[in-house]
């Protein structure tokens, strides 16, 4: 499988579980609300492994790591939702490759 048609996968599987529009958080009309409740989340997982492995230290680093992931996940959603937004071909390309394989 093409690298491209990877990404493209899980840009799709990212909407199903975090685009705005589909997941339960959808009725909070504030997007940047919406942001800092999935980051206060993160968080919250992070000090539950961290307690769960009986690490201070380990729960600190994983707390900047999910930090760190949610921008990198919530800027590519962005990027990839402004190319869907504007219909720009290479998005319309790997669209239409993804649907003949």
């Amino acid at each position: 499988m093409k690298l491209r048609l990877m990404f493209l996968k899980f840009y799709d599987l990212y909407n199903l579980v975090m685009d705005h529009s589909k997941n339960p958080l959808r009725h909070i009309p504030d997007p940047l609300s919406r942001m800092w409740i999935m980051t206060v989340l993160a968080w919250m997982w992070c000090i539950a492994f961290g307690i769960y492995i009986g690490s201070v230290i380990y729960m600190g680093v994983s707390l900047v790591a999910h930090l760190a992931l949610l921008f990198m996940i919530t800027f590519t959603a962005a990027v990839f939702y402004d190319a869907e937004k504007r219909n720009d071909s290479w998005l319309l390309k790997l669209r239409k490759e993804q649907r003949y394989k």
